[in-house]
């Protein structure tokens, strides 16, 4: 059985191979710009910031934001390239360290697909708890079509989650997106490709809004 702390390990050690280099992100959020204005007076919360990209475009715009990770070297990292960041250590698995709704955005890029179905339906209530009526979930997650980063591989757990080399990777399909955020307004979902670690991805984009 895999240990969280392998899991914490292992990141760690990627996060501290990367040292003082600077986050190369894309420009995925800038559609949401009025949105993201919205929280000019309140924090927005990067959940599971990891290599810092969004943070870091949110930072060079001017916004708050509390970046989130269970990795004490991801943290770290944001500090090579942002003066005093503002950051949170804990395991989403244990639920968000916020009380209710104190958040009008949160985002979640690619960082919510690391985990069981149960688990992943209680850290999206997790999120809805957290963030104000008419507060807004910006995330991205694996697409089942994604057979460059796993899909497929290793040892299947559950549908579409798998154990490949000791790394947890879960794949959404529509279905399983419509279903997760059945209790939400949906303001956009698209499936599309991108680079990741050199080679293509495929992921899925989906912006939901905490009904009032």
């Amino acid at each position: 059985m895999v240990k969280m702390n392998d899991q914490v390990k292992h990141w760690n050690e990627l996060y501290q191979s990367l040292g003082d280099k600077k986050p190369a992100y894309d420009l995925w959020l800038e559609k949401y710009t009025d949105i993201l204005r919205d929280s000019r007076d309140m924090p927005i919360i990067d959940l599971g910031c990891g290599f810092g990209n969004d943070t870091l475009y949110l930072y060079e715009r001017g916004y708050q934001v509390i970046s989130c990770d269970f990795s004490p070297e991801a943290l770290k990292r944001l500090e090579y390239f942002i003066n005093k960041p503002v950051t949170k250590l804990f395991d989403m698995k244990e639920g968000l360290p916020f009380a209710d709704e104190t958040a009008k955005i949160i985002i979640a890029d690619l960082s919510l697909h690391y985990f069981s179905w149960m688990e992943t339906q209680k850290i999206v209530t997790e999120i809805r708890r957290v963030l104000l009526n008419g507060g807004f979930l910006l995330a991205r997650v694996n697409s089942v079509k994604d057979i460059n980063h796993g899909v497929g591989l290793g040892t299947v757990i559950e549908e579409n989650y798998y154990n490949v080399n000791g790394s947890f990777k879960r794949f959404f399909d529509r279905v399983q997106l419509d279903e997760l955020f059945s209790a939400w307004e949906v303001k956009y979902i698209k499936e599309y490709e991108i680079c990741r670690y050199k080679k293509d991805k495929i992921l899925w984009e989906i912006a939901v809004k905490k009904q009032e």
